[in-house]
């Protein structure tokens, strides 16, 4: 009995001792599970951060070599050229007074980048040009003898746009004496100033003038005023009109008022006449009444 007893407890905490490394193999596994899913979790968090960082890198680095573009001459910078230029016109100039990719001469099919019209229906042409290239070589040049060369290529560069310019787009009786060409950096301005008399040689012998992002703006501001007191005599001229159309409306009704005034007079003279003849019938027709009512009384 008591063998059985102790056969009976030995089983028991055996099969306890079972069950409780089961629960335990099965907490590992359950735990396992978990560590495993977390893992996981933290896995994808981490590739979606690498996929951040990777994206900002590209927004980074886009721009970088866009810029390296830019500054290597590329066709692009003639574009940016472009459109600071647009941006500079339309903020400044009022809607109608510029067209882009304007085609202003009818013997050929090139087209400036921006023809300005001014108050008096002259045409400017305006067309950007960019340096980028000899600006970069420039700024990498160390020796003295290289940056001399350098500013002689660019000079060279400039006056053949120039006389380009000239010859595309400016025409007697349609467009003004003069041509600007646009140069959308002012640290490039201040290169082509270092060139001694490129300006004066552009306009004395190209009749082109070269301005770059302030002098243009400043340029513009001029035409744009211009357009501003052509409104104003327009507005004035129309205001004019109106007050003369106004005072002929009146001076036709003083007139028309006189003429009515005239008649009624006369209407009431004529009443007053009519007043005066009904009141002598009045005192007729009294008179008569009075000497009938006598008669009656004598033959009575």
């Amino acid at each position: 009995m008591n063998a059985s007893i102790f056969v009976l407890i030995i089983s028991f905490l055996t099969l306890c001792s079972v069950i409780f490394l089961l629960y335990k193999l099965k907490d590992k596994n359950i735990q396992k599970e978990n560590e495993s899913s977390l893992l996981e979790t933290k896995m994808n968090s981490f590739s979606e951060e690498i996929k951040k960082i990777n994206d900002e890198l590209i927004s980074v680095t886009t721009p970088i070599n866009e810029l390296n573009r830019f500054l290597g001459g590329n066709v692009t910078t003639g574009r940016l050229g472009e459109w600071n230029l647009e941006s500079i016109v339309k903020e400044i100039l009022p809607d109608g007074s510029y067209e882009f990719q304007a085609n202003i001469n009818p013997e050929n099919q090139d087209r400036v980048d921006c023809a300005v019209k001014t108050a008096d229906g002259i045409t400017i042409p305006i067309d950007s040009k960019f340096y980028a290239g000899q600006y970069k070589q420039y700024q990498e040049a160390g020796q003295a003898t290289l940056r001399a060369n350098i500013l002689r290529d660019l000079r060279t560069a400039i006056l053949r746009d120039a006389d380009d310019i000239a010859t595309k787009y400016l025409r007697q009786n349609s467009t003004s004496n003069y041509a600007v060409l646009y140069i959308a950096s002012e640290k490039l301005i201040d290169l082509v100033d270092e060139i001694e008399n490129l300006r004066q040689d552009c306009l004395s012998e190209k009749k082109i003038l070269i301005q770059g992002p302030n002098t243009l703006a400043a340029f513009l501001d001029t035409i744009r005023i211009g357009h501003h007191y052509l409104q104003l005599n327009e507005t004035a001229a129309k205001v004019a009109e109106v007050v003369r159309k106004i005072k002929t409306q009146f001076d036709s009704f003083d007139k028309s008022a006189d003429g009515v005034l005239k008649k009624l007079d006369a209407s009431v003279k004529e009443v007053s006449a009519l007043q005066t003849r009904i009141n002598v019938l009045g005192r007729e027709l009294n008179r008569g009444t009075e000497d009938l009512s006598d008669q009656n009384e004598v033959k009575d």
